[in-house]
């Protein structure tokens, strides 16, 4: 806490000497850095206690759980792929920001989260909630949607353009319509031409 007080004081000095001799498109600049640096220097919220996960009902659910991976899944490389088809290359991936976002590009603030209809609770597919031990997977999923909220939040605060897809978006029968919705927007916000296909 002290140290983050000690933060702010120095910004506060360093700025408003350097704001007091310059213009006033200078000292609005050293405002908007202000209010960035105080805006990263806040306390994060803290995390809701951890609830120790239940043991598998069965040996299924225990392999098909720990096969769950944090990053290169299918949705991912399908999304990726079709990026690359149309030549919106240059991302970069779990770039450390906010939310860590799935695929971004940091120099124009574009960000790309790719979610787990299950995880992130789809708000298209309405996934159904595990027979067994509901306590703890309605905790589990409530922290889950707060934390993706947070995170967006966030970014936008930051001055990114968010983009979400939904697991649900690229099977087969809808990952056309969803490419073709999506790929003219980050080609616009990147200032890039589509390759065509």
């Amino acid at each position: 806490m002290r140290h983050m007080a000690i933060c702010k004081q120095t910004v506060n000095d360093t700025f408003g000497a350097r704001a007091r001799g310059k213009s006033a498109g200078s000292s609005e600049s050293a405002a908007r850095f202000r209010a960035r640096v105080e805006l990263l220097a806040t306390r994060a919220l803290p995390a809701p206690s951890r609830i120790a996960p239940p043991p598998a009902s069965n040996e299924a659910v225990r392999k098909s759980m720990q096969g769950n991976k944090r990053s290169d899944t299918k949705p991912e490389l399908l999304v990726r792929a079709r990026l690359r088809e149309a030549g919106l290359a240059g991302y970069r991936l779990q770039w450390k920001v906010p939310g860590r976002p799935d695929v971004a590009w940091p120099g124009k603030k574009v960000a790309l989260f790719i979610n787990g209809c299950f995880w992130h609770r789809c708000p298209h597919c309405k996934p159904r909630l595990p027979k067994s031990n509901v306590e703890y997977w309605v905790v589990k999923f409530e922290r889950n949607v707060e934390r993706d909220e947070r995170s967006q939040a966030a970014l936008e605060a930051l001055g990114w353009k968010v983009h979400v897809v939904w697991e649900c978006q690229l099977k087969k029968k809808a990952i056309d319509a969803t490419m073709a919705e999506l790929l003219p927007l980050l080609a616009e916000e990147l200032g890039k031409e589509l390759s065509p296909l």
